[in-house]
């Protein structure tokens, strides 16, 4: 998955914008987490996603969600 680099807001501006679908994913440390991160990481899921998501990844284990 290309996980956007900016702020949240600006995620979701874009997403608006483009008409792409807003994906939120949030990663712990648990056995699920570690399962999905691999799927969304998988080479085919990028290239299929990349002109029709806007995704976020929001990892449990920060202190801070800002960018």
């Amino acid at each position: 998955m290309l996980w956007f680099q900016g702020a949240i807001p600006a995620a979701i501006a874009s997403a608006k914008r483009s008409g792409a679908v807003f994906v939120v994913f949030v990663a712990g440390d648990d056995e699920q987490s570690t399962q999905m991160a691999a799927s969304w990481e998988d080479e085919k899921v990028t290239e299929a996603s990349s002109d029709s998501f806007v995704a976020i990844k929001i990892d449990t284990k920060r202190k801070c969600f800002c960018r």
